[in-house]
Formats: structure tokens, sequence, C-alpha cells
């Protein structure tokens, strides 16, 4: 076991012109805690204090909507409109305040939306393919709008730079619009976004070129990329397609990648762990609480069943991603972050150490402890710990973002609670 003072996970890393003084990052949660209309709120930023606070030496924002068209769940905040930069320039402050670094995840959800964030117009997709999940039939994009949507991304990276986020994070993972070009269950088309890889790609590479054009060469621009699409008995992206994805946007230039994995439609794909109630809070709290009577009623009538099989087939465990995030490792020359169940210092540290990944990243750990990075340097007694039972991810889009397990709420509350009574002190002496 490394000491603390020779931790990998406190080794600087470089990300083209910025230096990371670490290798465990906050990975992109969906935050349920911005105004109806994509303003950043103090709710917001209440959830991101602890961990700037913490010294997390990086920050992903949720994913930002570039567009109202590519808006994916309500409260979701946005980046598609100047008016949006004075509440983005106080999220840049709040991490700065602490000493860490945010980087804006720049995203259109596509088809994985209930509704389109324009009124009275349809989601839209690479193809006319219907979401399974919320049962969302997309209509295609026309050609004549793509270079719309390319615009969109790189306009939001400007607005992302003009406010002081240290960089943006483009995300083509986890089945969003960029995700379903990549993927031929999601992408038919026939024209020269679809078909062959390189077409598959063409959005994405134009989506970097555009944006690396608006924000300038020394600007870090990240990239996040499934490891695997995990959707059997359908046409997903095989891993080393989306190597040789990872591969043409290193030679465009991209800085850095981080490796999850999955679609809404393959779930539990990315949030492997633990199921039981998830499907009842994601009807009953979450964004499922919108769809209408008839399909709410057949998600609960097949959960036990559906997520007993998950239990089983999908269990998860510390560093999920490690097995694909390593053939992105051995192939590309820019770092490699892998994100999937990571939540202990040794587990962090063997990811790295082994030479599987260049950094790690978590989302769910740091939910139930904010202050994660300050743990794995000097460990606290009876911190809260994630257990992966998926209750934040079930809430997404009607609940904030928070632990719901109740023991851990209370030690995280109570973690919080007195970090601000110290910082009350020290500013009254």
């Amino acid at each position: 076991m490394s000491t603390t003072s020779s931790s990998s996970l406190l080794a600087p890393l470089q990300i083209g012109s910025l230096t990371v003084g670490g290798r465990l990052f906050k990975s992109a949660t969906s935050e349920t805690r911005s105004s109806v209309d994509g303003f950043v709120t103090d709710e917001l930023l209440e959830f991101y204090a602890p961990m700037a606070g913490a010294g997390t030496p990086l920050i992903v924002t949720g994913n930002l909507y570039v567009s109202l068209q590519g808006k994916s769940t309500e409260r979701q905040a946005g980046i598609d409109a100047d008016d949006k930069k004075p509440g983005l320039r106080d999220w840049v402050q709040l991490a700065h305040g602490g000493h860490a670094l945010l980087i804006a995840q720049l995203n259109h959800g596509g088809r994985q939306t209930i509704k389109s964030g324009v009124p009275g117009q349809p989601t839209v997709s690479a193809s006319s393919v219907r979401e399974p999940l919320f049962g969302t039939k997309p209509r295609s994009l026309r050609s004549d709008e793509i270079p719309g949507v390319v615009s969109d991304f790189a306009s939001a990276a400007e607005r992302a730079r003009d406010v002081g986020f240290d960089g943006v994070q483009i995300h083509a993972a986890h089945g969003y619009l960029l995700s379903q070009f990549l993927t031929p269950h999601t992408n038919r088309r026939t024209d020269g976004y679809g078909g062959s890889l390189d077409n598959r790609m063409r959005l994405l590479r134009e989506v970097y070129r555009a944006v690396r054009k608006r924000v300038g060469d020394d600007y870090p621009v990240l990239l996040k990329i499934n490891g695997t699409d995990m959707m059997p008995l359908r046409r997903g992206a095989a891993t080393a397609d989306l190597v040789r994805v990872a591969l043409a946007l290193q030679d465009d230039g991209i800085d850095a990648v981080e490796v999850s994995r999955g679609h809404y439609e393959s779930w539990p794909a990315t949030v492997l762990g633990h199921y039981r109630g998830f499907i009842r809070a994601e009807v009953f709290e979450g964004a499922v609480a919108e769809l209408p009577w008839y399909r709410r009623t057949a998600m609960l009538a097949v959960a036990p069943a559906v997520e007993r099989a998950a239990e089983r087939l999908a269990p998860g465990g510390e560093g999920f991603n490690l097995p694909q995030a390593e053939q992105f490792t051995t192939a590309l020359d820019i770092p490699v972050i892998c994100v999937g169940g990571f939540h202990t210092k040794s587990g962090m540290e063997a990811a790295i150490e082994s030479g599987r990944c260049d950094a790690v990243s978590a989302a769910r750990a740091f939910i139930a402890d904010p202050y994660l990075f300050q743990h794995i340097q000097a460990p606290a007694s009876d911190p809260p710990v994630c257990g992966y039972c998926n209750g934040c991810i079930a809430r997404h889009g009607g609940k904030p973002i928070d632990c719901y397990v109740d023991d851990i709420r209370a030690r995280k509350d109570q973690m919080v609670a007195a970090a601000k009574r110290a910082t009350a002190g020290k500013e009254d002496t």
C-alpha cells in the first residue's frame, strides 16, 4: 500500500495546457438543481461547495445543454445563451475558491428525453429509432440542421471559456446525441453521417474541430466516450471501434478522454451496482414520473423481476470500466480517465499504478461523500460511503441530486454543517 505522501492519487497530471494537482476527479452528475429555465441557483452551488472546499483537483459539471433542443431533463443547467453567463461565472468562482479546477460538460440529449426542450417540436436523433425507456420517437436530424448543432457546441464552449471554466468536456457517451451517431443501433443513416465508422464519427469530429477553432489551441478540451455500449442483441458500438474514435480525436487534438459505458436503453449499464427499488423511485420521484400512467404502471409491474435480473447480471464493482479503459490507455498518448464504481483509496491507486488508466473519476462516491479527496489523504472517522443503491440516479430529473439513504445522508449532512461552522469560526477571528 502506498503511503499518503507518495500516493499516485496526489501526483500531478498534465491535460493539455492544464496542470491538475491530483488524479481523483469528480465525474459529471445530473443535478436537477438549476432553475426551470436552466439558470444556476444557490441550490446547485450548495451541492458543489463542499467538493470545491475539499480541494478536489478537477470537477466536471453535470451535463449542460448547448441548446434548448438538446435539453434532456427538467431543472438541467444550460450553457445555451449569454444570459446564463453570470450564474456560470459564480460556479467557476466557487470552484476556484477551493482551488478546484472546473470543467464544463457540453451535451445535447438527442432522443434521451421524455419531451423536447422546444415546445411543439419533436426530439431529434441520428435516426428515427424509438427510445424504449421513455417511449420517445425522435425524428432524424436533417443534413442541413447538423451545422447548427455543431455551432451550438462551439458557442457553448466559447461561453465556458469566457466565464473562466478551466476547460470543456464534449459528452459523446451514455447514449446522448453524439453517442447516438456513434452507435449503429441508433444511427441508420445512409448519408455522410451514417454507415461506416468514419461516417458515424463525422459529427463528433466536426463538433470538436468547431470547438477548438472557437476556444483556441491552448484551451483544454476533453472527451467523454463509452468503452462499451453494453447492448446485447442490438448493434452497439464495439470497444475496438470506440478506441478508433478516440484515436481520431487524439489526432485532431483532443486533450484527454474519460471512459464510461452504456445508453439509457442499455440500463443498468451506466449505473452498475444495486437496483432494489430503483424503478419505483424512478416512477414516483424521478423523470419517469412525467410518463403516461400506462407506461408507469407497466414499469412497476415488471420492476421486481427486472431489478432481480439486473442484480445478477450487472453487479458492478470498483473500477468496472477498467477492462475497456485499459484498451484506450494502451492505444492513446493522451491521459485516459476511468469512471465506474471507485470509492476506496486502494482501488483507485491500483487502477493508476497498474497503468490501466492515468486518473480515476467518481460520481456516486462524491454524492455520498463530497470530501472524498480529503479523506483519501486523511481518513475520517466513520465517513459516509456510497453503497451503490442508485437511489440518487433513479431520482434525477425529478428530485435534486443527493444521497437518498437516510444514514449515509445524515453523516454527510453533519460533515457539511461542521465544515460550515469551522469556516464561519475562522472568518470571525
